[in-house]
């Protein structure tokens, strides 16, 4: 599917599982280059080799959105 959107830039939250990594994956697979957060570092660094897998830029980091 051809969206339009190669070369665009996302911010997707929760993106390591559920529907942030498939919203994650969607954007990934149309070109659009991500920054990805969630709470695991170690799940973060994974989503970013996979999504980058795909030929996109990648920037993740991990932080909990909850704690002030």
């Amino acid at each position: 599917m051809d969206l339009g959107l190669k070369g665009k830039k996302a911010l997707v939250t929760g993106s390591t599982r559920g529907i942030g990594r498939a919203i994650a994956d969607l954007f990934a697979a149309e070109g659009v280059h991500l920054a990805i957060c969630s709470r695991t570092q170690s799940a973060v660094q994974e989503a970013v080799a996979a999504l980058q897998a795909t030929g996109v830029r990648v920037y993740g980091e991990a932080f909990d959105a909850r704690d002030g």
